[in-house]
């Protein structure tokens, strides 16, 4: 009877000792897995937003390759009535896209387009397989485009929409260039017109309606062209706010401080865009619905 009992024991221990060697054995692979899913998510490209820089898709194609994107850029040659070559707003060097349509632009859209026309493109970035862009596009492209475009990511447009022609607003801005507003200021176009733009700070401003030219940090660019623009920096920024967007801003001129870069945590590249004179520090910010978009 008492070996029975030993036996009994023994096993006992045994399954006990099994059981916790088990255990031991998944602690320590979920602590492996827990060390490895910093560095598993670190090496993952970030998934990308539905707008982004024309620098941002030439550099890394691969996180863009087959998805919807939205980009704004200058006209910098044009290869054909639906196609062509799309340099980014930003300083980067070689920043440049080349964009196929599935129709040339009609009237509605603004005409035919013209080097130096500013543009929002929404599409979708392709690899340049040409049986495969072809079979998007609708028409077959030329043995000189396909040369142009060998091993090089290409955007196949939903639609192109001219931002505003830019020699308008330079008329304009030369025409009003000695004006400074009279109270409160309702247009980018008053502000960049102004010889003295710091003469503005603390004029109050109500913009009616104004387009999103750029989206970076804590606030983001309106204004008519991807040139004549301002910085504002919202009380609270606008969800899903993006490039193309139309916004009424109020708020009031202020000088732009010396450390804005780091206070809006904005890219060393985009000084330039920034300025160095004025902003809006914004009251308010409200988006205009699309219905109200479709109006203008």
């Amino acid at each position: 009877m008492r070996r029975t009992n030993h036996a009994h024991a023994w096993a006992i221990a045994g399954a006990a000792l099994l059981a916790a060697s088990a255990t031991g054995a998944c602690t320590n692979e979920r602590e492996r897995a827990a060390e490895r899913a910093p560095v598993q998510q670190a090496e993952r490209a970030p998934t990308p937003a539905p707008s982004t820089t024309v620098d941002t898709v030439k550099e890394h194609p691969q996180w863009y390759f087959d998805k919807h994107v939205r980009v704004t850029g200058e006209v910098d040659e044009i290869y054909s009535d639906r196609a062509f070559k799309l340099e980014g707003t930003g300083w980067a060097f070689d920043d440049d896209i080349t964009v196929l349509m599935k129709k040339p632009m009609d009237t509605a859209s603004g005409g035919a387009l013209k080097e130096d026309d500013e543009l929002i493109v929404d599409g979708t970035v392709r690899r340049f397989v040409v049986a495969d862009v072809e079979r998007d596009l609708g028409w077959d492209l030329s043995p000189e485009i396909e040369i142009k475009l060998k091993e090089r990511p290409v955007l196949v447009a939903n639609t192109v929409r001219k931002v505003g022609p830019p020699q308008q607003a330079e008329e304009k801005t030369e025409k009003t260039a000695a004006a400074e507003p009279e109270g409160e200021v309702d247009t980018v176009t008053e502000i960049v017109a102004v010889n003295d733009p710091k003469r503005l700070t603390g004029k109050e401003v109500d913009l009616g309606r104004e387009t999103v030219q750029a989206v970076a940090g804590k606030g983001f660019w309106v204004g008519p062209t991807a040139t004549a623009k301002v910085f504002v920096l919202p009380a609270m920024m606008p969800k899903d706010v993006a490039v193309g967007d139309a916004v009424t801003v109020s708020g009031t001129m202020r000088e732009i401080p010396a450390n804005a870069l780091e206070s809006w945590d904005l890219p060393k590249d985009m000084a330039d865009d920034l300025g160095k004179v004025v902003y809006i520090d914004a009251v308010t910010v409200r988006e205009v619905p699309p219905e109200d978009q479709r109006r203008h």
